[in-house]
């Protein structure tokens, strides 16, 4: 464990509109940085929207009338949660909150406290929070660092297939001005440096801060929710449901292990999206009883949840970006409950399975494929899968040791050393 530093505290804006508390489902990797940064002696505030990625509900305000920002402390960590339009479907109400969200930020940065310690941070996954942080960031000539947790325009080409448009020209524009004009950029994924670099950006000025786990979280004793089924083998699947996360394959291959009878395989899908309803209805429709859906449920009790399942799935859709550009946390929450994991993803997330020796990489986008791999995994399942993730999380993957990453970068630029 690493120890608080004696120097004077950075105070540090780090901006992600889906950013959430444990007390709601989705990713926690701000979050953790941050308790990890505040216990080192800094201060750090949150900004983010209330309106959760998965559920598409309010956790704080009423409803979409209700404008006003709202503060408050969740353990030592200062969230600051601004007004964003409501959606629910991926359709231009969710462009209008993104735009919307971008904005709100940029202005209320302009009121923060600006000293020699203040640095700000604009995180994607889309590109208008960041540079609502960029702009305010200039204005007021404070340090500003790009963390890229997706690349665009690419992962809106992948996932639409479109390579050209308005759409797409805005979104290079934006990311190529982020790119050049931040202080410091931050990538989750190592082949994403190459990418940037291709834009004209020194490799010097990026730095690898993936994600991983805070495995203090994992050994709480929050209560979660029982997947687990006596003589089933149950995988689950943790995290959105969307057109990116190609759970239709899932659904198949629920479908083909059914064929064959093997009815001592199970499967959960844990989470919300955009296309539940359809893989619901879809599961109705062929009438599986080996698939499951289960809904959300707050990060504090994913430990807990995860470790009531045999295994874990990491799927995503079979487009080549997600074979260097992600660093998903779900691969990293089934290390970290223990489970060996089965994955369709080649490229980075294939390589940590096989480094860590936590299980086993199908074909993508294959569902005879993912029910081979899910009967062989469910006859005979990864030996010491639990320590191998443990200790590989240990060495390369602890947020705690991750954040000291981000600390030195912060230190550095608020320096004049970067």
């Amino acid at each position: 464990m690493t120890e608080p530093r004696a120097g004077r505290p950075l105070r540090i804006y780090w901006v992600n509109q889906y950013a959430v508390a444990p007390d709601q489902p989705g990713g926690t990797r701000h979050f953790d940085f941050a308790s990890e940064l505040e216990r080192r002696g800094h201060r750090v505030h949150l900004i983010a929207s209330d309106l959760n990625l998965s559920t598409r509900q309010y956790s704080r305000r009423r409803g979409p009338t209700d404008l006003r920002a709202r503060t408050e402390r969740i353990a030592d960590v200062e969230f600051t949660w601004l007004s964003a339009g409501s959606y629910k479907h991926n359709n231009w109400r969710r462009v209008a909150s993104m735009t919307a969200f971008g904005l709100i930020t940029f202005r209320h940065l302009l009121r923060v406290r600006k000293d020699d310690r203040t640095v700000i941070i604009g995180s994607s996954p889309h590109l208008f929070a960041a540079f609502g942080g960029w702009a305010a960031a200039k204005l007021r000539r404070i340090p500003f660092v790009f963390e890229v947790r997706d690349l665009w325009p690419e992962s809106y080409s992948e996932v639409s297939g479109r390579d050209t448009g308005p759409e797409v020209t805005v979104l290079r524009l934006l990311a190529d001005l982020l790119y050049k004009r931040s202080d410091a950029i931050v990538v989750l994924a190592d082949s994403n440096v190459d990418r940037i670099c291709e834009r004209g950006i020194p490799r010097s000025r990026i730095t690898l801060v993936p994600n991983g786990v805070d495995l203090s979280g994992f050994e709480n004793t929050a209560e979660g929710v029982d997947l687990a089924q006596p003589g089933v083998f149950t995988f689950v699947y943790a995290g959105a449901h969307g057109p990116a996360n190609d759970l239709g394959t899932v659904v198949d291959a629920a479908a083909e292990l059914n064929r064959r009878g093997r009815d001592d395989i199970g499967v959960v899908l844990l989470g919300d999206g955009s296309t539940k309803d359809g893989l619901v209805k879809r599961a109705a429709d062929l009438g599986l009883t080996n698939i499951r859906f289960v809904d959300p449920v707050p990060k504090s009790g994913i430990a807990a949840t995860l470790r009531t399942a045999d295994a874990g799935l990491m799927i995503l859709a079979p487009v080549d970006l997600f074979s260097y550009g992600v660093s998903p946390n779900k691969l990293f929450d089934y290390m970290g409950a223990g489970l060996p994991v089965l994955a369709n993803v080649p490229g980075l997330v294939a390589d940590v399975i096989a480094r860590a020796e936590v299980g086993a990489t199908v074909t993508g986008g294959d569902p005879v494929a993912l029910a081979d791999g899910m009967e062989a995994m469910a006859d005979e399942p990864p030996a010491d899968a639990a320590e191998n993730g443990d200790r590989f999380i240990r060495a390369h993957y602890d947020r705690r040791k991750l954040a000291q990453k981000i600390e030195q970068l912060l230190e550095s630029l608020r320096s004049g050393s970067a």
